[in-house]
C-alpha cells in the first residue's frame, strides 16, 4: 500500500464553485475525465470523478495506481441484506471466504409494480422514499482495481449462475431508506456521508484533509462532507461541459456511443413505447428498465443489460428520449415529460395535449413526480389534473359560491418536494379576502388548514398579517386579510413544500412605479388582463412593465437552484435572519429552509434546493457565502443598499470593490452588451428580437430597439461559461435593486 498524491489535477478549486475552476484547468480536467469514461465501459458517474482524480485513476492502466486498505471498503455480502452502498463507494463483495474488489457505478430505485413492457402505475412516479427499506438496483464495476485474475473470474462466473446471487451482475434489494438524513436519492450525499464517516481511510489517502487543516485548523465531518458535495457538483458540471461526454444529471456518457444508440432501432422502439399515452386520452407511465429488458432479451446483444453496460445503455435512453422531447420530434399532439429520473431508471409521462395548466410551461426534463400526485388527489381534483378532465382555465361555481377561476395561476417550478408558483390578485379575491389557487395545485398540498406567510415588499406587515392561519374553500383558499392598497392584478410568487402546510408568498415591488391613466400610480408587479378585466380599462398598459421572467442557471448536481426563491429568501434574511454589520442578516441553509417552509419541513431535497438556490445569488452578487466560524453549514447574508452596508460589505470581502448600489451583480458577470461583427456580417433575427426585448425591459416601451449598423447583440453571462441566455437576471437585478 501507498499513498498517492492524486491526479495531477487534483485541486482546491474544484472543491469550490464550477465558476472558480480556470478555464485551461477546467478543459484539461474534462479531457481527463473523457478518457477515464472510455476506459470504464463509456460511463463515469461524478462520484466515480471525484475518486479518478482522488485516487489517481490511470486510463492506460485501466486502474487505480494504489490499492487502498480494504478494511475501510463497505462489505456487501452476496445474497444477503444489501447495506448502504452510494454511487462512488468502494466495496467489498464477498460469498463465504471469497471475495471481489470493486465501485459502485451506478444506483437506481427498483420497486416494482411494473409490466414487462415498462408500464407502470403512476402512483409509482415520484412517490416519497419508503419508510425502512426501499428496493435498489445497485451496478457494481469489479474491474477498477485491475483486470480479474482467473480465479476472481472463475469465482464471479459462480455468483452470476441462477441462484448465485448476483442477478445480471447487479446487488438487488431492499436498501435502508435515508442515513442520518440523507435521501436516498441524494446519492451525492450518501457518498460524502460515507467518505466524512467510514469510509475516512480512504479520504486519508489525499490531500483534501490537510487542505481542510491548513484552512480551518481542523478537521470535521460537516466540513468534510461540504467540499465533497462541492467538489462532486463542480465535476458534474465540468463533465456537463466536455465535447466528447453527454450528461444525464451526473451520469456522463461518451457521445460517440449515445449518438450510436440514439440512431438505432431499439432507441425508436423505446421512443415508440414512451410516446403513447394510455387508452382512452390518460396519462402514461414507462419505466425505462423494464422496457429495456424486454427489448434486449431477444437480440443478438442481450448482455447489454448485465453490468455496467446496462447502466450505460439507461443512460442512452433516457438521452435518446430528452432530445426527441428538446427536438420535438415525439409523436404530434403527445405531450411526453420526464416525471421520474429514480424509480427504474427513469419513468416517463405522455399524454394527448393540451396539458392541464398545472404543467404548461413547465421544462418537461423536470421531473414533477405528476403520476405520485395524481394518485393522491380525489376524484374531483383528479379530473381537473388529466386531459380527460374539466381544463385548468375553467370556470366553476362552488358551494360557497367562490369561483374556481385560477387562468391567472402559473406553476414557475414544480419538482416532487417543491412547488413555486404565481398568482394575479383579482378584485373580488381582494375583496372577499380569498387565494384563488384552482383545485390542481390544492391538490399537491395536504388536507386540512394552510398557514399563509405573506410578505409585502417595501412595507413591514403587523404579525397578523405577517402570518395568518386560512382554510381551503374549494378551488380557493379563505379567510386572508390582505394589505390596504393593493391594486386588482397584483402577482404573488408563492412558495410551497408539497408535504409542508406553509404557503410563503410575497408581493414584487416594480422599479420605477409606473402611471397608468385613469388609476393613478401601480408599485408592485401585476398581471395586466386581470388589471383591465377588473376595473374596465380598454387599452393595455406598456408592455414594459410586466416583471421580467427568470430562469434558473444550469446545475447537475441532486436538487438544482430555483431563480423564483430568489426574492423570498431575500424576504425571509430580512425577517427571521441574524444582525450583522451595517443592518445586515444573515442564516445558514438548514435555517433558512425552516424559516421558508416551516421547521417541520427537514427535506435534504428542499435544503439542496435552498442552499444552491443562495450559492447561485452569491455569484451573482445579491448574497454573500461565507463558512461558518464553528465548522457548521456556509452562512449567507443579505446586505442592504446602502453606503455604509457597501463599505462594510467590501471590508468583509477583503477590501476586493463591489458593483456599485443598484447594480449588485457579481465581478464573474458579464452585462449584456453589443458587439461590432466583421465587415460584411449582419446580426440574426435571433439577435435583433433579443436586444429589442433586453432595450424594452430595461428602458421602458420608449426605448430604441434597432441594433446599429454592424453590430450584434452579446447576451450577458458569467465569465467562462459562454454566451447562454440569463440574461433576464440583469433586468431583475435592476429591478430589485
Amino acid at each position: 500500500m501507498g499513498r498517492p498524491s492524486g491526479d495531477e489535477l487534483l485541486c482546491p478549486e474544484i472543491f469550490g464553485p464550477f465558476e472558480a475552476v480556470p478555464t485551461q484547468l477546467r478543459t484539461a480536467i474534462a479531457d481527463r475525465l473523457e478518457q477515464v469514461t472510455a476506459a470504464r465501459h463509456g460511463l463515469l458517474h461524478a462520484c466515480g470523478a471525484f475518486n479518478a482524480l482522488y485516487f489517481d485513476y490511470s486510463p492506460r492502466l485501466r486502474r487505480y495506481t494504489v490499492e487502498p486498505d480494504p478494511v475501510a471498503f463497505i462489505t456487501a455480502p452476496i445474497g444477503g441484506p444489501l447495506p448502504v452502498l452510494p454511487v462512488g463507494a468502494h466495496v467489498r463483495l464477498t460469498r463465504g471466504t471469497r471475495e471481489l474488489w470493486g465501485e459502485v457505478a451506478a444506483v437506481i430505485g427498483a420497486r416494482e409494480d411494473i409490466d414487462q413492457d415498462g408500464w407502470t402505475a403512476g402512483a409509482l412516479s415520484g412517490a416519497p422514499t419508503a419508510d425502512g427499506l426501499d428496493p435498489q438496483r445497485v451496478i457494481v464495476d469489479t474491474e477498477v482495481f485491475g483486470p480479474l485474475n482467473t480465479a476472481e473470474l472463475v469465482e464471479r462466473g459462480r455468483w452470476l449462475r441462477p441462484g448465485g446471487g448476483w442477478q445480471d451482475g447487479h446487488l438487488t434489494g431492499p436498501v435502508p431508506s435515508a442515513v442520518r438524513g440523507v435521501s436516498a436519492r441524494d446519492q451525492t450525499g450518501l457518498f460524502a456521508a460515507h467518505l466524512a464517516g467510514l469510509g475516512r481511510p480512504l479520504l486519508d489517502l489525499g490531500p483534501l484533509p490537510g487542505w481542510l487543516l491548513e484552512e480551518n485548523g481542523e478537521i470535521t465531518e460537516p466540513a468534510i462532507v461540504r467540499a465533497v458535495r462541492a467538489a462532486v457538483s463542480c465535476l458534474g458540471q465540468i463533465m456537463a461541459s466536455a465535447s466528447g461526454l453527454r450528461t444525464w444529471g451526473l451520469y456522463g456518457r461518451s457521445s460517440t456511443e449515445s449518438s450510436a444508440f440514439g440512431d438505432s432501432g431499439p432507441a425508436q422502439e423505446v421512443l415508440s413505447a414512451v410516446g403513447r399515452p394510455a387508452p382512452g386520452g390518460r396519462a402514461r407511465y414507462t419505466a425505462l428498465w423494464p422496457l429495456l429488458s424486454t427489448l434486449t432479451r431477444d437480440t443478438e446483444r442481450p448482455d447489454r443489460l448485465s453490468g455496467v453496460a446496462a447502466a450505460a445503455l439507461v443512460v442512452d435512453a433516457n438521452l435518446a428520449v430528452a432530445d426527441a422531447v428538446t427536438n420535438r420530434a415525439t409523436p404530434p399532439a403527445i405531450d411526453v415529460r420526464i416525471d421520474d429520473r429514480w424509480q427504474q431508471g427513469g419513468i416517463w409521462r405522455a399524454q394527448p395535449l393540451p396539458v392541464p395548466g398545472l404543467l404548461a410551461g413547465l421544462d418537461p426534463l423536470s421531473p414533477a413526480g405528476v403520476g405520485y400526485t395524481e394518485s393522491q388527489a380525489p376524484p374531483a381534483e383528479l379530473s381537473e389534473m388529466t386531459a380527460g378532465g374539466v381544463p385548468i382555465a375553467s370556470r366553476t361555481a362552488d358551494s360557497d359560491g367562490s369561483a374556481d377561476n385560477p387562468g391567472h395561476v402559473g406553476v414557475v417550478h414544480m419538482d416532487d418536494e417543491l412547488l413555486v408558483l404565481t398568482v394575479a390578485l383579482s378584485k373580488s379575491a381582494l375583496d372577499t379576502g380569498r387565494l384563488e389557487l384552482g383545485r390542481p395545485v390544492l391538490a399537491l398540498l395536504p388536507q386540512g388548514e394552510l398557514i399563509l406567510h405573506l410578505h409585502h415588499d417595501g412595507v413591514v406587515l403587523p404579525n397578523q398579517l405577517a402570518q395568518q392561519q386560512v382554510r381551503r374553500a374549494g378551488a380557493t383558499v379563505g379567510r386572508v386579510t390582505w394589505p390596504q392598497g393593493l391594486p386588482p392584478g397584483t402577482r404573488l410568487t408563492i412558495a410551497a413544500a408539497r408535504a409542508g402546510r406553509r404557503l410563503t408568498a410575497t408581493t414584487v415591488r416594480l422599479s420605477p412605479p409606473m402611471e397608468i391613466q385613469g388609476f393613478g400610480t401601480v408599485r408592485w408587479e401585476y398581471d395586466p388582463p386581470v388589471l383591465l378585466r377588473d376595473t374596465g380599462f380598454t387599452a393595455p398598459p406598456p408592455a414594459s412593465i410586466c416583471g421580467a421572467s427568470q430562469f434558473p442557471l444550469p446545475r447537475t448536481s441532486w436538487r438544482p437552484a430555483v431563480a423564483a426563491l430568489e426574492h423570498l429568501i431575500v424576504e425571509a434574511l430580512k425577517r427571521d435572519g441574524d444582525a450583522g454589520p451595517a443592518d445586515s442578516r444573515r442564516l445558514d441553509g438548514v435555517r433558512l429552509t425552516a424559516a421558508l417552509f416551516g421547521a417541520e419541513a427537514r427535506s435534504p431535497a428542499l435544503l439542496w434546493t435552498v442552499i444552491h438556490t443562495c450559492e447561485d445569488m452569491s455569484v451573482l452578487g445579491l448574497l454573500t457565502q461565507r463558512p461558518s466560524l464553528r465548522n457548521g453549514p456556509d452562512l449567507f447574508t443579505w446586505w442592504p443598499p446602502t453606503p455604509g452596508a457597501l463599505r462594510a460589505r467590501t471590508a468583509s470581502d477583503g477590501g476586493l470593490p463591489e458593483d456599485p448600489p443598484g447594480q449588485p451583480l457579481s465581478r464573474r458577470w458579464i452585462r449584456p452588451l453589443r458587439r461590432r461583427l466583421p465587415e460584411g456580417q449582419q446580426p440574426s433575427p435571433e439577435s435583433r428580437r433579443d436586444y429589442a426585448r433586453w432595450r424594452i425591459e430595461v428602458e421602458g416601451g420608449g426605448a430604441d430597439t434597432e441594433l446599429p449598423p454592424g453590430m450584434t447583440f452579446v447576451h450577458g453571462h458569467l465569465k467562462g461559461s459562454g454566451p447562454g441566455k440569463p440574461w433576464h437576471r440583469h433586468v431583475a437585478r435592476r429591478e430589485e435593486g
